[in-house]
């Protein structure tokens, strides 16, 4: 008789779960826990690849054996829809820095700092435990864990999971509403955001006449591409910029300028433009080290009001800029790039790929599934799968050439390169 599923998947999340306890044992590591001292991040480092590929697929399998377990219906309603109250209360109301890491509190207390009613923050606290944030090691006291500790103590963190609860899910919630209003619009201001902040104005031109708003959607951005897989080596390591020579690239909307930055420090002898909306370069352009200051400046571009003022570059850069527009958009900015250049540049795009179904682990896979939705409800954008890619750059103009694809291990962004064959 053949092994049921359930079976094959227990088997295998005990054989990983052991490899692990094994590895953490043996390297005097930390076992995994809550406890309000343990590590905040995975501690396997990257260089254990098995161990790493263990620990991905106890999270697949344990995922996939709930639900079988759950069934189809039970599945379906534990979809909860009220899930993100308890960690929208906790960061608007203060909750994780109403007492000190290390004592205790009663709901009293807690209400009595956050200015909540004492029941309300019972509900809330007792929600969020059930989610492993926070503790209550006797009825009604309450201590940190390693996750509400995390919340007090890291801002980016915290900004995270604020603009997640007060921004990203209020314009999930609109989301419908918005595509049955604005059936097939690729316009950024018709979108969910919109509707939930009651604007006609995109989510960037809304944040930024929001400043702390503002401010903490940056935090949660970079919370999100901090974390493993945004690493700059990926860029650095996979594509032959030494082959340069002394040429110049171009990092359009190129934020704070890391990557140029750190192309820089590479490749003595490349030379780079970081170009980005105003505030941004008046931010940036300061803080170059005055090794790099010869190699590196930065210049005023905004990539959808005119053409590129820099011709004759070797290489373009677009870092995760596309996935922000509707198409209509992206091949406007593509279109403005064509006067400045040259036969033979090379036009390099970093972002994401939408797999085909199956090929990643489930847990990756759904990660880019939801930030495909996520550009839909905030700038009625989407990700791409590589045809998608090749088609876009075709309608922009037949003279781009799409020569390669690149998807560099542990990495959540592909490579792409594209080049302009025209004159």
């Amino acid at each position: 008789m053949s092994t049921s599923r359930i079976i094959e998947l227990s088997t295998n999340i005990a054989a990983n779960s052991a490899k692990i306890h094994d590895y953490l044992v043996t390297h005097g590591l930390p076992t995994l826990s809550f406890d309000i001292n343990a590590p905040s991040s995975s501690i396997i480092p990257k260089d254990a690849v098995d161990i790493e590929s263990a620990r991905v697929s106890i999270i697949d399998d344990t995922l996939e054996l709930r639900r079988l377990a759950l069934g189809p219906r039970e599945h379906l309603m534990s979809y909860t829809h009220n899930e993100l109250i308890s960690q929208q209360a906790i960061t608007r109301f203060g909750l994780a820095h109403a007492f000190p890491i290390g004592s205790e509190a009663t709901f009293a207390d807690i209400a009595k700092a956050s200015n909540l009613n004492e029941q309300i923050v019972r509900q809330i606290l007792r929600h969020a435990i059930m989610n492993n944030i926070f503790a209550e090691p006797r009825p009604g006291i309450i201590r940190h864990n390693a996750v509400s500790r995390l919340l007090a103590e890291d801002q980016v963190v915290h900004d995270w999971v604020g603009a997640n609860t007060d921004d990203m899910w209020q314009a999930a919630a609109q989301t419908c509403n918005a595509l049955a209003s604005f059936p097939g619009s690729q316009e950024p201001n018709e979108t969910g955001f919109a509707l939930a902040n009651q604007t006609i104005k995109s989510m960037y031109e809304f944040l930024s006449e929001h400043p702390e708003r503002a401010r903490r959607f940056g935090n949660a951005m970079r919370c999100f591409t901090e974390g493993p897989g945004f690493e700059l080596s990926h860029i650095t390591d996979n594509f032959p910029w030494g082959d340069l020579g002394n040429g110049t690239v171009i990092d359009v909307g190129g934020s704070r300028g890391f990557v140029c930055l750190e192309l820089a420090r590479k490749f003595p002898l490349l030379s780079c433009v970081v170009q980005d909306l105003e505030p941004v370069i008046a931010a940036s352009q300061n803080d170059v080290p005055s090794d790099l200051a010869n190699r590196v400046r930065f210049m005023n571009y905004d990539f959808l009001s005119g053409n590129q003022p820099c011709r004759g570059a070797e290489v373009y850069f677009f870092r995760w800029i596309f996935h922000n527009w509707s198409d209509k958009y992206c091949i406007k900015i593509l279109q403005n790039l064509i006067p400045a250049l040259k036969h033979g540049a090379k036009i390099i795009v970093n972002d994401n790929v939408l797999p085909e179904p199956g090929i990643l682990p489930q847990r990756q896979e759904t990660r880019l599934r939801s930030m495909d939705l996520c550009m839909t409800e905030i700038q009625n954008s989407h990700d791409r799968e590589l045809t998608d890619w090749v088609a876009l750059f075709k309608a922009a103009d037949p003279r781009f050439e799409f020569q390669q694809s690149v998807h560099p291990s542990g990495s959540n962004l592909w490579i792409l390169v594209v080049e302009w064959k025209g004159d």
